[in-house]
């Protein structure tokens, strides 16, 4: 197994994990053929839509399984790029999604047919709460973990906790990660006067402190498929306030161990109650560890994508043998 792909800031991440990594200067078809011809791997496990369809150009001379992450609004009706996919699924031996809305929302969803499945996303508990601990972090009221992207929608996050400081002055939060947005947010958050309740941290290879230090995770997503920075916040006790977007209505019941709604003002209510009501907030994140619990299956994540592969690949070689097969 080796990790292929662009270089940044996941070097650090697979090295602290002692994955073996092979970056590119940009993902073609061009360098990963390259990759190809001098690995030689058996499968390509592609991660999202772009890099599935420059690996389907591969796929007679190894398996491709295409793994989509995230429902786009391209891919939800007649577009170049869902054709574009469409056009390449026979080429796929298998495709998982993070969650059923991005399998049945999928615009040509019926041609995925029998060789696609929900894989949900599960981290690794133990090695959360672990990390966790490496570092004592002052109290904050509420956390972001993400990129600061369109997806992310940073601004309307901006502007929700300018909201909940009118309402409750003192409010603290930490907002993690780096983006194009990151610049915007930040200046968004001096126009509101609330510069002095945020701390912008940038990107962080531990981030699991600050949230284990937060009361709740703050999220406003545009489209999401099974966020993994949710299953992280969960399984440290955090209730997640977020938009009722795709996979998150899958992962949160909302009022039972977090909360979600597409209007500000009863994300700002949420918020502000997870602040100040402290028997709420521990209910819910009782339910959220408890949920974490069932839902971080690490064997059973390992055993879907190992029957995935061992039966792709019978199937792969049955199909040789029958093409090498002489004629009676």
């Amino acid at each position: 197994m080796v990790y292929c792909s662009p270089d940044g800031p996941i070097r650090a991440t697979l090295q602290q994990k002692k994955m073996k990594y092979i970056p590119l200067e940009r993902l073609t078809i061009g360098r990963l053929k390259k990759v190809i011809d001098e690995y030689k791997p058996d499968m390509i496990h592609a991660h999202d839509v772009r890099a599935s369809v420059i690996a389907s150009q591969f796929s007679r001379r190894v398996m491709v399984i295409s793994h989509l992450h995230c429902r786009f609004a391209e891919m939800s009706k007649i577009t170049v790029k869902s054709l574009l996919y469409q056009l390449c699924l026979p080429k796929f031996n298998h495709v998982f999604t993070v969650s059923n809305s991005i399998r049945t929302e999928y615009v040509f969803s019926k041609a995925l047919g029998h060789k696609s499945s929900v894989l949900y996303n599960a981290v690794d508990e133990k090695g959360i709460k672990e990390m966790a601990e490496h570092e004592k972090i002052a109290g904050y009221d509420g956390v972001f973990l993400g990129r600061f992207s369109w997806q992310k929608n940073p601004q309307r996050l901006i502007k929700i906790i300018g909201e909940i400081v009118k309402k409750l002055p003192d409010a603290r939060f930490v907002l993690i990660g780096k983006g194009n947005l990151l610049g915007e947010a930040k200046a968004l958050a001096e126009e509101l006067h609330i510069q002095d309740n945020i701390t912008f941290t940038g990107y962080l290879s531990n981030p699991f402190p600050y949230l284990r230090a937060s009361r709740f995770m703050l999220m406003t997503s545009r489209l999401e498929g099974t966020p993994m920075c949710i299953l992280e916040a969960m399984t440290l006790g955090l209730p997640v306030v977020s938009t009722g977007v795709d996979g998150i209505k899958e992962l949160i019941q909302n009022g039972v161990d977090g909360f979600y709604s597409d209007e500000d003002a009863e994300l700002v209510e949420y918020a502000c109650q997870l602040i100040v009501n402290d028997r709420l907030r521990h209910r819910l994140s009782q339910n959220a560890l408890e949920k974490s619990r069932t839902i971080n299956d690490l064997v059973d994540y390992k055993k879907k994508l190992r029957t995935v592969y061992q039966s792709q690949a019978f199937l792969a070689e049955k199909e040789r043998e029958s093409m090498v097969r002489p004629l009676d």
